[in-house]
């Protein structure tokens, strides 16, 4: 098990927003883990702003299409992303974000929002 403690990210980065390959919709892919066990969280996405605010906070913050703007997640019902490790993948156009959660993700009060089984038992 990996050892917890309070550091989070230090916000520093090799890569600046302009180097990053961006979707049809100038969004970055996102994927979100559980820095501790390791389990995938959330699939999203974030836009300049979401980046320089998760950069700069160290709380993860993404982009929600839904309100048309970056949001900080957690920040609504105190269940914050505690951005832990970031790495892009070697096309420079998927991100994944290690973090160390509080409280379930997922407004249904699950762990992670893959929860959907497709495989019948």
């Amino acid at each position: 098990m990996k050892h917890i403690d309070a550091r989070i990210y230090s916000g520093k980065t090799n890569f600046e927003w302009k180097d990053l390959k961006l979707n049809h919709k100038g969004l970055l892919p996102v994927i979100v883990q559980d820095f501790v066990d390791n389990s995938v969280l959330l699939y999203t996405h974030m836009n300049e702003d979401a980046w320089n605010k998760t950069l700069s906070t160290g709380l993860f913050t993404y982009f929600s299409d839904i309100h048309n703007r970056s949001i900080v997640k957690g920040k609504k019902y105190g269940n914050y992303q505690y951005v832990r490790e970031l790495f892009l993948n070697g096309e420079k156009d998927a991100l994944l974000v290690k973090v160390y959660s509080v409280a379930p993700i997922c407004g249904d009060g699950k762990k992670s929002c893959f929860f959907n089984d497709i495989e019948e038992i």
